[in-house]
């Protein structure tokens, strides 16, 4: 805050005083203003909400296809150590110094390691091609209706502090201006003529000084709320053109990015043998994993804990 400034906001921290132990203080009420500050409040909040949630729903896309690829890569390492560096099982080439993919890889590594690369293209390819677009046509359309926003809130909190010092100088002004009411009925009565006379030259002097920056107040409080009140509406108004366009692209992008995923992971490349797709079909997979897993209960290692 410059020196101006904190000025100005000690000379209305005492006013704020004098306006509550003023007899006749006025304060300047507005009504029209009052319902176009409340609608952009409103609007306001929501476009505050709409910002955290587009930024959260990006964010939260990201982390799940980093936790699916953490899964795969857990459940991919059942069957060796496969690293995209290398394109190949590290812990192979380790055993037997060969750097050849094929050779490197378990045989029995199949569609975990399928669907591991697959997502890993996902995450390296697909996203950004989509999350690209999404910040241009999405996510900073909503950050630069949130900044102006904020742009017009400095401006309502300045309309405030300026409706402030209107009132105040109006209440002094008024209060000025009864005093020399009294002080010209005294001259003009004849009591304490000299004495009232000279007091009423001076209150005068003073009230003049105070209507000066009484008008210049009046006008600058004016003039601010007056445009305020003709812009803000404008402004709401405005505010279809840019979300209508936005949440079409948004919806967009999604259609686009589940289709691109949908078509990846229904891809020929994640083959499943022909007896698992037997037994999905016939509702018999459970039957065989619960056998299986008999089989490894019944093991005698499990029975010596």
């Amino acid at each position: 805050m410059s020196w101006s400034g904190f000025k100005k906001a000690v000379n209305r921290a005492g006013a704020h005083v004098m306006m509550k132990t003023a007899k006749h203080s006025e304060v300047t009420v507005d009504t029209e203003f009052d319902h176009k500050e409340e609608s952009f409040k409103k609007f306001n909040g929501l476009t505050t909400e709409l910002e955290q949630d587009m930024a959260m729903f990006v964010k939260n896309f990201e982390r799940l296809i980093e936790v699916q690829l953490n899964i795969v890569k857990t459940i991919d390492s059942f069957y060796g150590d496969y690293s995209f560096q290398i394109e190949g099982d590290k812990t192979a080439i380790m055993e037997s110094g060969v750097e050849s993919e094929s050779e490197t890889t378990n045989p029995r590594d199949g569609i975990s390691l399928e669907y591991l690369k697959l997502l890993n293209e996902i995450k390296e390819l697909v996203l950004p091609e989509l999350l690209e677009p999404m910040q241009v046509t999405v996510i900073d359309p909503v950050s630069d209706l949130k900044s102006y926003n904020e742009e017009i809130q400095r401006l309502i909190s300045k309309r405030g502090r300026k409706k402030f010092d209107y009132d105040v100088l109006k209440t002094k002004f008024d209060k000025l201006q009864r005093e020399v009411d009294g002080l010209d009925y005294s001259v003009r009565s004849g009591n304490s003529a000299a004495e009232a006379k000279q007091q009423l030259i001076k209150q005068v002097e003073r009230l003049d000084e105070v209507k000066l920056d009484f008008t210049q107040a009046q006008s600058i409080y004016e003039e601010l709320n007056g445009r305020l009140k003709n812009e803000l509406d404008q402004y709401l108004s405005l505010r279809f053109s840019l979300l209508d366009p936005t949440f079409e692209s948004f919806i967009k992008i999604q259609t686009k990015l589940y289709g691109d995923l949908y078509e990846k992971l229904t891809s020929n490349t994640l083959s499943i043998d022909g007896m698992t797709i037997e037994e999905y079909n016939a509702e018999k997979i459970d039957d065989r994993l619960d056998q299986i897993l008999a089989k490894m209960k019944g093991l005698g290692l499990l029975n010596m804990a």
